[in-house]
This record gives structure tokens, sequence and C-alpha cells, in this order.
């Protein structure tokens, strides 16, 4: 079976990604948000995950762990300031966090041989056009290359989400290697790492063609984003709506509450 693309070009979704998935079946609000009316939001814990995972690819490059530590923090403080995000509350303790989280990680990580990072991956699936980017991939015992996703947190989870466990199988999917997930948590000042393979990875494809099936029956209801907006009533009970502001103005100018 294939699926039309004219309800994914109506409103400029193609290629698909699987955040974009994600976000439609888990948050139609921040779907709309985010990839309808083009509001990208972005907070300290977001910029957290992105410059460890910076500091560890520098450390992979040939710099110490201290001058790839200190080339993250430079970044993430540079980035702040540029998405105005200073007054954001976790801002002071998202960066005394950083170098736990690059320590955390590399400790795991220092054994393997880098070979990639962010690399692309693209497929077909319903013949809907999907595309995403891998985190590091990596050379274990001379000759076994497998892909690993850094995960940053404040807690550790006991088993991968379901969220997480379909975008690992799509990734394991299109390399066509073994993906594996690694989370470096920071608790209190301390540090702690976690690997996770991937489990259920059939029902994971399952659900993963659903999605698409789910979020092409839905657009092809809509003639325009007006239309849209009139499917989506927003959850005012919303974690989002505390915790970053800039996002329920957005909603308000959207919904009008």
């Amino acid at each position: 079976m294939k699926l039309s693309l004219e309800p994914f070009k109506k409103f400029d979704l193609l290629p698909l990604s699987f955040s974009r998935l994600s976000k439609f079946v888990n948050d139609k609000p921040g779907f709309y948000i985010s990839y309808i009316h083009k509001f990208k939001s972005s907070s300290c814990a977001m910029e957290r995950g992105t410059w460890a995972e910076h500091g560890v690819l520098k450390i992979f490059e040939g710099m110490s762990e201290e001058d790839g530590t200190k080339d993250a923090i430079y970044y993430f403080d540079k980035s702040i300031e540029e998405k105005n995000l200073t007054n954001d509350p976790k801002r002071k303790l998202e960066r005394d966090n950083l170098p736990k989280y690059i320590k955390g990680f590399w400790k795991e990580l220092r054994q393997f041989e880098f070979h990639d990072f962010q690399e692309e991956q693209k497929s077909e699936i319903l013949g809907v056009p999907l595309t995403g980017f891998t985190d590091f991939g990596l050379i274990k015992d001379s000759d076994i290359y497998f892909k690993v996703d850094l995960k940053s947190s404040g807690r550790m989870p006991s088993a991968l989400s379901n969220s997480i466990g379909l975008q690992q199988t799509y990734y394991t999917n299109t390399s066509n290697v073994e993906n594996k997930v690694l989370y470096s948590v920071v608790s209190r000042g301390e540090n702690k790492t976690k690997w996770f393979n991937l489990e259920n990875t059939h029902t994971y494809e399952r659900v993963f063609r659903d999605m698409i099936i789910s979020m092409h029956s839905f657009l092809s209801k809509c003639e325009d984003k007006e239309d849209m907006k009139k499917l989506i009533v927003p959850d005012l009970d919303n974690w989002i709506w505390n915790y970053d502001p800039k996002v329920t103005e957005v909603r308000k100018e959207i919904w009008g509450y």
C-alpha cells in the first residue's frame, strides 16, 4: 500500500521525521505550534542535551576531556544568549551539570573507535519519505560497527519509553546495524549511566506504520491550517504551559486562550 503524498505536501511536512510523527501522536497542539505555525521552542534542558553530545564529539575528534567539556560549556552559554534563554529557571543547574553528563558518556564510550556522527538515514514507508539523523556510529572489537543514541536526563528510566523504542527501531531498519541507547543521568549532583537494547521491534514497526496512516488521515481532513486548528483543543493542564511562557503566548495567539 502507498499513501498519497498530497496531504503531507500541503502542510510542508516532507520528508517526515520521527519527531514530527511522535509530536503528532502524543501532542497535537505542540505539533501544530511547531510544524504548522512554525514556532520553534527551546530550553536549557534541550541545549544541555545538544552540547553534551558536542562535548563527546570533540573528545572523539582529539580534544582532551577537559577541553572538550570547556568547548561544550562555551557553546551552551553562547546558544543560551542567542535563543534568549537567560531567564530559564534551570539555566544554572543545566550548566553546572553539563560536565557530569559528558563525563558519564565518555566513561562508557572511550573504549570504542569513532566512525561517524549525525549520519542521515533516509527511507520510505508506505511510499512516504522519511529522514532522521543518528547520533554516534562506533566500532567495537576492531570490526563490529554499531550506533548509539545518547540520552541525558535527570532521571534514570527502568526501560526505554515507547517513543524512544520507535525511534531506534526506525534507525535500526534504515541503517541495518545494531542500535543501542546510552543514558547519562545526573541527579542530586551524582552521575549514573546505563545501556539499553531494543526489544519488541516487530511491534514497533507496526506502530510506526499506523502513526503515518493516522497522520495521513488527519491531514486529509484539513483544507488549510485554520481547518486543522479547529480539530485541536489544547489541554490547559499540560505542564509545558507553565514551563515555557513563550509557548503559552503562541498558544493564546493561535487559539485565543
